[in-house]
């Protein structure tokens, strides 16, 4: 029984560390966009809240059968109004 919970805590570790890697990946990338935009705290706040809700309506509609999410994520440009 003890190979099994090794076993088990071996793979949730390599999950953890993925996880870890990639979320400093994200947040170094996103550090790196904010700082090149020189944007406000107010605007950087903004944007990144835009881009929570649509993540959180996507994957509401996931859970909810409506759609199918895949590989790209549905946050998309804003477009310009001319």
């Amino acid at each position: 029984m003890a190979k099994k919970e090794d076993l088990l805590a071996g793979f949730e570790k390599a999950y953890e560390n993925a996880r870890a890697k990639e979320a400093e990946a994200l947040h170094n990338a996103l550090v790196e966009v904010i700082h090149e935009q020189k944007a406000s705290l107010q605007n950087t706040l903004f944007v990144l809240d835009l881009i929570r809700h649509e993540l959180m309506d996507a994957k509401y509609k996931e859970v909810m059968g409506v759609v199918k999410l895949g590989e790209k994520l549905p946050v998309a440009p804003i477009k310009k109004e001319e």
